[in-house]
């Protein structure tokens, strides 16, 4: 057997103890050029092409030893402990939606709720096994489709005197709640690119983010426009740009969404602030849903009223506020341990997001990061009183076929992510 010929059946041997065949390319391209340099410093030292390929698959070691090493530092792994406390906060969702159910309520919320949750689990299981980064690629194209479909789900809201959405038929479709989450993933991608290049611009950072938040506060969804603002600082703060930079960056932010308020804004939105910070003020009206939210929690005794129990004075309880009612049925003991389930379910993102090497994906983790758990924090404080109150679900509990679908999705992106993250482009052998 000719030198050529046994470093392709050593080659062979090694890839064929590893299982994830993503990366078997770049680790016969690496061994080819390890076993080319090795043979070609023999040769100089002045052994004869047999002699050298000889020794140098010799110093390589086992095959088979060499391909399980290889094969257990790049094995797809997945994070167990965000998986099992997402089925947690799931399980804990339908059993507070199925106690409305059994209140007198005609509408067949844990019905729709499992379509949600099965449909969400499918689309989860087909991302979670797919290659994000061709996603990357398609970042502008996702970019300029998400802001053309809302500028026209705004314009034919307008024209037609109705709630924005796309309509299919009978079907809409809330596109302006959704389009942040798709923004976010299309930035992550564009401002990987600039990193990469070191094209990332001030002026340019600015022009991407202006467009979008311009026809949020034209639609007058508040929550939105917070997402968005927030969830875009933490992308630009994640290319590590210089402190002048993001200072510079936030004073356009601030300037610029408090000019659009200001010229674009209505009395309601300002009427949200006022009500909160004073609820009494008007405590039958705008101050109504905190004053109530409030009486609803600190009516609960330490163990809650019980599975099954009404309550007739708050509106949403599926969704806006099923945190006040999960607190009303099984206490605030209940509430608090929920709350710091939450924080460990984002100490484990910000854990996976420090061990992701891939630029892309550890930005795409950090725009999500903000999209899961801005709602799910807003959600429970404003039922205190500590934020005010606007329309937000809460993440994985909170009723809604959408909303649990496109979380369950970003879900499975992220754990594609992480899964993925010692799959690298060229494996270094030593």
């Amino acid at each position: 057997m000719n030198g050529n010929k046994r470093i392709t059946h050593y080659i062979k041997e090694v890839c064929g103890q590893i299982k994830n065949k993503e990366v078997h390319a770049a680790i016969r391209l690496e061994l080819e050029n390890h076993f080319a340099e090795k043979i070609e410093d023999y040769r100089e030292a002045g052994y004869g092409e047999d002699e050298a390929t000889r020794i140098a698959i010799a110093e390589m070691g086992d095959p088979v030893a060499v391909g399980q090493q290889l094969h257990q530092a790049h094995k797809p792994r997945m994070e167990w402990s965000i998986l099992s406390i997402v089925g947690v906060m799931l399980a804990i969702g339908l059993l507070t939606i199925y106690s409305l159910q059994i209140v007198p309520d005609q509408r067949n919320l844990i019905g729709r709720q499992l379509v949600g949750i099965l449909m969400g689990s499918v689309i989860f299981v087909g991302i979670l096994f797919w290659d994000y980064s061709k996603l990357k690629r398609y970042s502008q194209l996702l970019y300029f489709s998400t802001l053309i479909l809302l500028l026209y789900t705004l314009l034919e809201g307008s024209l037609k005197n109705r709630i924005p959405g796309l309509h299919f038929g009978g079907v809409s479709l809330d596109f302006i709640t959704i389009s942040p989450f798709l923004l976010i993933l299309a930035l992550a991608g564009i401002f990987t690119t600039w990193k990469e290049n070191n094209r990332n611009t001030l002026v340019k950072t600015i022009a991407y983010f202006l467009p979008p938040c311009l026809l949020f506060v034209l639609a007058e969804y508040e929550f939105t426009v917070l997402l968005y603002v927030i969830s875009y600082i933490v992308l630009v703060i994640a290319t590590k740009p210089t402190k002048l930079a993001v200072l510079s960056f936030l004073a356009v932010v601030f300037a610029s969404v408090g000019g659009m308020f200001y010229l674009f804004g209505k009395p309601h939105q300002l009427d949200i602030l006022i009500y909160y910070l004073d609820p009494y003020l008007e405590p039958d009206g705008r101050g109504y849903t905190i004053i109530q939210s409030l009486k609803t929690i600190k009516s609960a005794n330490l163990w809650g009223q019980g599975f099954g129990s009404s309550v007739d004075t708050l509106h949403a309880l599926e969704s806006d506020f099923i945190f006040t009612y999960m607190v009303y049925l099984f206490g605030p003991i209940a509430g608090i341990a929920f709350f710091l389930l939450g924080v460990v379910l984002l100490v484990r993102f910000v854990h996976s997001i420090r061990r992701v090497k891939d630029l892309y994906g550890s930005m795409l983790l950090s725009g999500m990061l903000v999209l899961f758990f801005t709602p799910f924090f807003w959600s429970i404080f404003m039922t205190v009183g500590l934020v005010p109150p606007v329309p937000v679900s809460l993440p994985f509990v909170g009723f809604g076929i959408v909303h649990t679908v496109l979380h369950l999705s970003l879900l499975g992106l992220a754990l594609n992510i992480y899964r993925r993250k010692d799959i690298q482009p060229l494996i270094k052998v030593s």
